[in-house]
């Protein structure tokens, strides 16, 4: 099994979820696929995968073979991996939340901070 965050960014690389990408999400896509298209200048296996994976016939087991290909590429690159989840995380949150999950997300300092999908009663700060 791979990586949820993995699955998201094969799911959106090979077209599938292109109507559940935002703005900041389109644009993170872009940077994703430049960073393994440089990648694959030097590694055949995932340029293999990600030509797969976007090809106009591709489905589930193209987009599974490109996230398994990413999930061994991060094992091995350690600075690739960081990169990679920089530049695809808004694609995974915008994945994320199509399929009815809650993403939350805080940068900073919170004093109160709630999440909920369904909220009945009161809540109080003190």
């Amino acid at each position: 099994m791979t990586d949820p965050f993995l699955d998201s960014l094969a799911t959106a690389l090979a077209g599938h979820a292109a109507t559940a990408l935002g703005a900041a999400g389109k644009a993170a896509l872009v940077k994703v696929r430049d960073l393994l298209k440089r990648r694959s200048e030097r590694d055949p296996e995932t340029k293999a995968a990600l030509e797969a994976a976007e090809a106009d016939t591709a489905d589930r087991p193209q987009i599974k073979a490109l996230a398994e290909r990413l999930d061994q590429v991060c094992a091995e690159d350690a600075e690739f991996a960081e990169e990679l989840r920089s530049e695809g995380a808004a694609v995974h949150n915008d994945v994320s939340a199509a399929d009815d999950s809650v993403v939350n997300i805080n940068h900073g300092q919170v004093k109160n901070l709630v999440q909920t999908r369904e909220f009945n009663g009161n809540i109080t700060f003190n």
